[in-house]
């Protein structure tokens, strides 16, 4: 397989002038991007339980008036540091405080993560694989709906990119301009989700190093010594240590106690908030995250490894490292592998750029049978995640999952039908983009509509502000949505209760001098009812009844 600059070559092979039409699919691509991810972007209300979570800690940094030190129910909190934050609370002067402006980074940083992956790849590899790992990002399944969520993941995806692989452009090369950029990315990575930010693109770069032919190596340590590695240091410390440094200050240990201890090594090695998993849990999450370019991965990968240049090397440690990292962790979550995304893409955008260079379908036939595969296995994620949502019976969705249904296979047989029958390479990832593109555009204007009226949270908290008055509380028992509720009220902390396992603080709480409004499971009644706690229903939901003690 042909392959851009050699891991000899002192720097990256420059890049012809690319002709109009490469312009325009540029441009064009970029704005397909835009669009997958800001269409729509603002409706419907926020998704338990991260998004309220976040929100909340925004809120409350224009509530209390601090963005020093982050809060959540107006209590300090230590899970994450501040830049995600920051940056969404620029947006809600920009917006306001509304579900827009809470996602609306995650959308920016979406772009600029496949931005990034496009150039990465066209640096290893070529324009025409820069374009296609660029799209094979931005159209994978998880990263877009990681791109539409108020969540950080998209930041410490563009941070740990550019913190991975322009650390191997300045190590392969000897750039110092990569160099720099790795160096404040890692650092902002770490500002935006902690220490993972820099302890994985060091883990990669090590692995690389151990792989590569002892051969090579002698020929990298001319580079690598070249590159200021104090100065280096020194700004990454400076960037990334002032606000722990100054946290430490201000809280003292319980600060040290809950970040360093709970919230990022006993994260690692116990299920943190009850979110473990088997070891295995990430392979189903790689099928379906990359879906649908993951029908090219296996061919991707078989290539790279053949080939095993100092690149594919690299692209293989950057995807493997991560994987066996997380897989290894007691914590796990989806979103935790969107940091594999832009290699894995890039290594796609190798095997697909190079069969539209030459028009080569050998290399894509496979992939291309596989893809009815993909599709089933989508099928069955999308349900299994209506259910574990609790938002309501899957029969009642038919309609709408059935419209996303005629979208992604009629689209799919004819890509694959046109690749094979025009023998048009092109044509394959052009009918993915194409496909996914409608994919968004079912979700954002018919199947997420009908999923919101099965989120009644905050019309219900809408309901309760209208009820409170100062001096009244709100609590809230095991209703599912309950993160919700308190970003969606006005009215300071909310007492968060479980009535079957802290009995005597709800019981003290209903039994008190203030009224509360409190929403509980309607099974619960009952057991209020038995335990003498008088209390008077003012709202009946299928799932949650709002209750009163006066």
């Amino acid at each position: 397989m042909a392959r851009a600059a050699s891991f000899l070559h002192p720097m990256v092979t420059s890049q012809p002038r690319a002709p109009w039409s490469i312009a325009a699919v540029r441009a064009g691509s970029l704005a397909l991007v835009a669009a997958l991810f800001f269409l729509g972007l603002g409706n419907g209300s926020l998704w338990d339980n991260s998004e309220p979570t976040y929100g909340e800690v925004v809120k409350e940094m224009f509530v209390l008036h601090d963005w020093l030190s982050l809060h959540y129910n107006y209590a300090p909190w230590y899970i994450h540091p501040p830049l995600w934050m920051w940056t969404t609370g620029l947006a809600c002067i920009a917006f306001g405080l509304n579900e827009f402006a809470l996602r609306f980074p995650s959308a920016l940083f979406g772009v600029a993560g496949a931005v990034a992956t496009y150039l990465a790849g066209r640096r290893l590899y070529g324009e025409v694989a820069g374009v296609v790992s660029g799209l094979a990002l931005a159209t994978s399944l998880e990263y877009i709906v990681l791109a539409r969520l108020a969540i950080l993941d998209t930041m410490l995806i563009f941070f740990m990119t550019l913190a991975t692989l322009w650390g191997y452009f300045a190590l392969r090369d000897g750039d110092r301009r990569a160099f720099w950029i790795a160096t404040v990315a890692a650092a902002l990575g770490v500002m935006t989700k902690g220490p993972v930010a820099i302890v994985i693109p060091l883990l990669v770069l090590a692995a690389w190093l151990f792989f590569v032919p002892r051969a090579r190596r002698a020929a990298l340590r001319a580079s690598i010594r070249s590159l200021p590695w104090v100065a280096g240091v020194a700004l990454f410390a400076l960037l990334a240590g002032w606000w722990f440094a100054l946290q430490t200050i201000l809280h003292g240990s319980a600060f040290l106690v809950e970040y360093v201890g709970r919230s990022t090594f006993s994260r690692y090695l116990t299920p943190f908030e009850n979110q473990p998993g088997p070891v295995y849990y990430y392979v189903p999450i790689l099928l379906l995250g990359l879906f649908p370019y993951v029908a090219f991965l296996p061919k991707a990968i078989k290539e790279a490894w053949r080939a095993r240049t100092s690149d594919d090397i690299f692209l293989l440690c950057a995807a493997a490292v991560p994987f066996v990292f997380f897989s290894v962790a007691q914590t796990k979550l989806p979103n935790y592998l969107g940091i594999l995304l832009p290699a894995l893409s890039i290594l796609v955008g190798d095997l697909v750029g190079h069969a539209i260079e030459r028009n080569d379908l050998r290399s894509l036939r496979g992939a291309l049978i596989v893809l009815p595969l993909a599709l089933v296995l989508l099928t069955i994620a999308i349900v299994l995640y209506v259910q574990a949502q609790r938002l309501g019976d899957v029969a009642q969705l038919a309609a709408p999952l059935s419209l996303l249904g005629w979208v992604v296979v009629p689209t799919t047989v004819v890509t694959v039908a046109l690749t094979l029958l025009l023998r048009r390479a092109w044509i394959a990832p052009l009918g993915l983009t194409v496909m996914m593109a409608g994919v968004v555009g079912a979700l954002v204007l018919a199947v997420l509509p009908g999923l919101e009226a099965r989120k009644p949270m905050k019309a219900m908290a809408h309901h309760i502000q209208s009820l409170w008055r100062p001096g009244d509380k709100i609590a809230i028992t095991g209703v599912h949505g309950g993160f919700s509720l308190l970003f969606y009220t006005d009215a300071g902390p909310i007492y968060f209760l479980r009535t079957e396992t802290e009995k005597a603080n709800a019981d003290a709480l209903l039994r008190g001098p203030a009224r509360v409004y409190a929403l509980i499971v309607p099974y619960e009644y009952a057991d209020l009812q038995e335990r003498h706690i008088r209390v008077r229903i003012l709202e009946r939901e299928s799932n949650m009844w709002l209750v009163t003690n006066r």
